[in-house]
């Protein structure tokens, strides 16, 4: 196993998949960019540099295990590197991030629409939710083969926009910090207001958003290379944290209009031209689509593994109305403040846990020699 290489549109596809499911919501729209980046000041950049090493090294952890053990699950990664009674402490951490992110994420759906076209938002997350409803219902395969596709796009729309808008708020960074560090604006602040547990709570919300995807992705992906997947999951990391960075500053240079909005990515949108406000609202609304749909499956899938089973789609169901139903009480940017805060401190104990154990596991397979030579030779690709 192992030795087939992936072609150019394999590793663009399957890096579209990841990235698509990571750019929900939050990063799409800014609100997260804002709370975890911006209000970080000039340390901005710290947050990015913590959820690469997190994300990347955290997805090689599960990776291992699913190629070395044929572990295809995220309970079973878990168990493996932590045994059965931690594992399903960690399994709940993940399931309770996917559950909530989703909530944060139907509610992001409504408020872009509401801000930018003046749709009422129980309108827009009613829609989001039918959205997620009927994409959920085709299972993973058919969920990766979607949003795959829809990844890239994203990813392009939002980088052009933080290098246009870092160009033309520059001047102002400085200004902006000061402005934030005396007070006079204030911006919600996700992470615990230091740049550090900012970057830890925000690696742990990434690496908890697509643990289940990774783990199960990682097991059927064994017929490939070991450096394939790795390259997959370092594209991941790198754009998923140098992208913000820059969204990040151009917030802080432009602080005055971006503190209290909703959707600060519009704000920036909409100073470049008029009408990239209304681009930027479908990709907001294509990333939003692109996460809410494999958090469905992951937060189901949990309890009912038969994707075609009546059970399966029934739950589908249940949970998007009643997820709907919190969205019309609670804001978004207060949902998604929360949230991600406290499980992201979660996702980091996940992520010391599993990558210690990874490099003890690793090492001392590579002695013992109980892994056999062929996964030896995939681990050294």
């Amino acid at each position: 196993m192992g030795t087939k290489k992936m072609s150019v549109g394999q590793v663009i596809l399957l890096s579209g998949a990841l990235l698509a499911y990571l750019v929900g919501s939050g990063w799409a729209s800014g609100q997260e960019t804002v709370q975890y980046f911006t209000s970080s000041g000039m340390w901005c950049f710290v947050p990015g540099i913590l959820n690469i090493i997190m994300l990347y090294f955290g997805y090689v952890a599960y990776g291992y295990a699913g190629r070395t053990r044929g572990i295809d699950s995220l309970a079973g990664v878990f168990e493996f590197y932590v045994g059965k009674y931690i594992g399903k402490l960690f399994v709940l951490f993940a399931w309770l991030f996917t559950f909530c992110a989703y909530v944060f994420m139907i509610a992001g759906f409504g408020a872009t629409l509401e801000q930018q076209v003046g749709i009422p938002t129980a309108v827009g997350s009613a829609l989001g939710s039918v959205l997620a409803i009927v994409t959920a219902l085709f299972g993973l395969n058919g969920i990766v083969n979607v949003i795959g596709k829809i990844g890239p796009f994203i990813v392009a729309i939002i980088t052009f926009i933080g290098v246009v808008s870092i160009f033309m708020f520059a001047p102002y960074i400085t200004q902006g910090a000061a402005l934030l560090a005396s007070g006079e604006i204030t911006v919600p602040v996700a992470g615990g207001g230091h740049p550090l547990t900012a970057g830890l709570s925000f690696g742990g919300c990434s690496l908890l958003l697509c643990s289940a995807y990774v783990a199960r992705q990682a097991h059927d992906l064994r017929e490939y290379k070991w450096s394939n997947f790795k390259l997959i999951v370092l594209i991941g990391a790198v754009v998923d944290s140098v992208v913000p960075i820059m969204i990040g500053y151009a917030h802080l240079g432009n602080i005055q209009n971006s503190a209290n909005a909703e959707i600060p990515n519009l704000i920036l949108a909409n100073h470049i031209f008029p009408g990239l406000g209304i681009i930027l609202s479908i990709v907001i609304l294509l990333a939003i689509y692109s996460t809410i749909c494999p958090l469905m499956w992951s937060t189901i899938s949990t309890f009912f593994k038969d994707e075609k089973s009546a059970k399966y789609k029934i739950a589908c169901c249940v949970f998007a109305v009643a997820v709907y139903i919190v969205t019309l009480f609670v804001p978004y940017s207060t949902l998604l403040n929360y949230i991600m805060t406290y499980c992201g401190y979660s996702g980091a104990i996940v992520f010391a846990a599993c990558v210690i154990r990874y490099f003890m596991i690793r090492s001392a397979d590579k002695k013992s020699g109980k892994v056999t030579e062929a996964v030896v030779a995939i681990e050294e690709s």
